[in-house]
């Protein structure tokens, strides 16, 4: 599908209206598409290494209008809401589309605290990717919120995990490949030592028999 034409100065809200229209989302649900087959790959990959020390968040008494700008303005696809301080839910680039936008609400009338999801999942820091991404897909959703005991250090997402974990495939790879390759060089330079000495073996073996 290809994405619908966005003008530079087109509204915040005007944009997520036309996204929704034309049911263009920038990751599709089938991304959760990922190998499970290279099991050191998955546990050698760790959340502590994905996350940002800096999460974006906003007060739940924020309007929807105020908070996509922001999100506009600092390239975000998601928000931790707040209220007095703690957590109480997250606002994504889908709420926008599927609760706002795609409901015909009025962006002005409603607050994050209205609309942002609150049934949020979180995971250890220490966690391996391959724990994040199966509780991902348990909890059917694409986000996890990252503590470090009880402190929030940031989220991590499906895209984002997916990248790292082929990173670390891709490295495991070349390292396979590298010692496949040195191994074989060494085996033939084996074989190629053995073949040069065949004819004095074979003298050798001619004056046993004598």
């Amino acid at each position: 599908m290809q994405p619908p034409l966005i003008l530079p100065d087109q509204c915040v809200i005007s944009l997520a209206w036309k996204l929704q229209k034309k049911q263009f989302h920038r990751l599709q649900k089938e991304v959760v598409n990922i190998h499970y087959n290279n099991r050191a790959a998955y546990m050698a990959c760790n959340l502590s290494t994905l996350i940002s020390e800096s999460v974006a968040s906003l007060e739940s008494d924020t309007d929807i209008q105020t908070a996509a700008a922001y999100m506009a303005e600092h390239g975000l696809g998601s928000l931790v809401v707040t209220e007095n301080g703690e957590v109480i839910g997250l606002f994504t680039e889908r709420d926008l589309l599927t609760r706002v936008v795609g409901a015909g609400k009025d962006p002005d009338a409603l607050n994050l605290g209205e609309v942002c999801t609150r049934n949020l999942i979180s995971v250890s820091s220490d966690s391996s990717c391959a724990y994040a991404i199966k509780l991902m897909r348990r909890n059917r959703c694409r986000r996890l919120l990252v503590y470090r005991h009880d402190n929030l250090q940031g989220l991590v997402n499906m895209s984002e995990v997916a990248h790292a974990l082929a990173d670390h495939n891709s490295s495991k790879n070349i390292l396979v490949n590298l010692v496949g390759g040195i191994t074989l060089v060494v085996v033939l330079v084996v074989i190629g030592m053995l073949i040069s000495h065949i004819p004095d073996m074979m003298q050798l073996a001619d004056r046993t028999l004598k």
